[in-house]
């Protein structure tokens, strides 16, 4: 049996970057490893700015997570006033914009997933140093910073409702949480992304591979992070489940 921490993962507006990009961003619909390991370091109190722990962090946890509804697409964008090339060197913003036939204006898109609902897990992974699953449950019940879920403007609008659950399989533990939830009782998870296959035992089903590029390598001011291995599994469905 492994331990593992469930928790909630609900807001009106969510967004898990795949992919780098100034332009235009779009979200995964599955929370990326880096979410969910800055929500655990949020609660924990651990600043970016920190690399020591957010390293520390990263090693000590392994994580999961549940998709039960993917939500809506909604694309927001900004727009932005920048020099051309020619008119580099501008000492002040002030003088940058008195140069008004080099100021060209722009268009930035960020995606976002509206009203989406996951599960994320953690267990302890082989160097867990200090840290405990109590300890991060206590966390997420009292946070030391503000939590969101994905980009920083993403704030939770469900409890997160952290549980410790023994399970042999990570979809046992999920789906004991969601039964311990009235707002999630009658939920189930349609897809399951896994760092590894062996939290998954007597899969009917086979895991498909992606590579996404969330493990944090520094968030403290490039924001720099490295590819890794994602499994995924979709849910097997039950007599009870309707016919497609």
């Amino acid at each position: 049996m492994t331990q593992w921490l469930v928790i909630a993962l609900r807001a009106p507006f969510a967004s898990f970057a795949d992919a780098p990009g100034n332009t235009t961003r779009k979200t995964g619909d599955m929370p990326t490893r880096s979410a969910l390991l800055g929500l655990a370091a949020a609660a924990l109190g651990i600043r970016r700015d920190d690399a020591a722990s957010q390293a520390e962090l990263s090693d000590a946890l392994v994580t999961a997570s549940a998709l039960i509804a993917p939500g809506a697409i909604l694309t927001d964008f900004h727009t932005y006033a920048s020099l051309h090339q020619a008119a580099k060197g501008a000492a002040t913003r002030a003088e940058a914009l008195r140069k008004k036939e080099h100021v060209v204006t722009s268009i930035t898109r960020r995606d976002y997933r509206t009203d989406a609902l996951w599960q994320g897990a953690y267990r302890l992974g082989a160097d867990p140093g200090s840290l405990t699953l109590d300890g991060l449950a206590a966390a997420f019940r009292q946070p030391a910073f503000f939590l969101s879920v994905g980009r920083r403007a993403c704030a939770p609008s469900h409890p997160l409702n952290p549980s410790i659950v023994d399970a042999a399989d990570v979809r046992d533990a999920f789906a004991a949480h969601a039964a311990s939830m009235p707002t999630l009782v009658a939920e189930r998870p349609s897809l399951f992304s896994l760092e590894t296959r062996t939290d998954v035992s007597g899969a009917n089903r086979p895991f498909t591979e992606h590579r996404r590029r969330d493990q944090p390598r520094d968030r403290s001011i490039r924001w720099t992070f490295a590819d890794r291995t994602e499994w995924r599994l979709a849910a097997e469905t039950t007599a009870e489940d309707p016919a497609p």
